[in-house]
């Protein structure tokens, strides 16, 4: 068959993923007198995950069966009561927490100590969103839809802030419905710009090819989000976690291919779908996106 597969030159993961990895890394070619534990995945990316704890990483969501040992904080970051935990039971600390969080964070801990009532526009289970709960002594409120604000109390000064990984469609409709409800609301777009700005190169890339195989976690919010903003522009537009969910029949004769990630995507993944498709397509050429 003749095809051609387009790697997305601007895939790969974003920069506080790709810090977190290096910082992993580098303890565990140092360390060999202490275990180093993270307190569930670092990042959304089973493959990644599994290559990581290949190396000695170990994963552990109980924070207080750590002991006397080295704890990193994922990505998403953690509640202040798990650090004071973790500290208490004689873990060094490394924190891996994205940068972004870190702001998220800091803006939560702000206003809360100021008496502001702390609006979260997130997914409720996302360890992000349980992470800056903690800044908040989890009083704060996570809406996902209209449905979520009947838990607000509109008579009260409010900070609205998003998840990082929210979609920017709904962080606006959220802005929209509250902003006339609430007579005092500060808000403040704490979506990562990479996303925002990922979200946008994906969609020109989904348009520029025939499919689209775009790898990420099946349980990743960036992979979500980005996969449903760009695959309304392409119907030929499939997710996969790993090469084995490759299916042949997508693929047409004269087909441009091209092959993207998520966030969290590590490129040795992309290419290593590129190179499945080539080799069982008999086209053993490949290309990268030029923009």
């Amino acid at each position: 068959m003749k095809i051609k597969v387009v790697i997305d030159k601007k895939s790969g993961v974003c920069g506080g993923v790709k810090r977190a990895i290096k910082m992993i890394e580098k303890e565990i070619e140092r360390n060999v007198e202490k275990e180093i534990f993270v307190n569930g995945e670092l990042l959304h990316n089973r493959l990644e995950m599994e290559r990581l704890i290949d190396c000695g990483l170990k994963v552990e969501e109980k924070v207080q069966r750590i002991k006397d040992n080295i704890l990193f904080i994922r990505t998403h970051g953690v509640g202040k009561k798990v650090i004071e935990l973790a500290v208490k039971n004689n873990n060094l600390i490394v924190d891996a927490t994205c940068p972004k969080v870190s702001n998220s964070q800091r803006i939560i801990e702000d206003y809360y100590s100021r008496g502001y009532q702390i609006i979260i526009v997130g997914k409720q289970n996302h360890p992000e969103v349980q992470g800056l709960l903690g800044f908040c002594d989890d009083k704060g409120i996570c809406v996902s839809d209209e449905n979520d604000i009947s838990k607000i109390n509109m008579k009260l000064k409010s900070l609205l802030i998003a998840q990082t990984t929210v979609s920017t469609e709904k962080f606006k409709k959220m802005v929209d419905l509250l902003k006339n409800k609430i007579k005092d609301m500060k808000i403040t777009n704490t979506i990562c710009p990479f996303v925002e700005k990922r979200e946008k190169e994906l969609i020109e890339f989904a348009q520029d090819h025939n499919v689209i195989i775009f790898i990420g976690g099946k349980n990743s919010s960036n992979t979500k989000v980005m996969f449903d903003k760009f695959s309304r522009f392409n119907k030929r537009s499939y997710l996969i976690e790993n090469k084995s969910e490759i299916d042949f029949s997508w693929f047409r004769e004269n087909d441009l291919i091209g092959v993207s990630g998520s966030a969290s995507t590590p490129i040795w993944q992309i290419e290593e779908v590129k190179r499945v498709i080539e080799d069982r397509l008999g086209n053993k050429k490949s290309w990268r996106s030029k923009k």
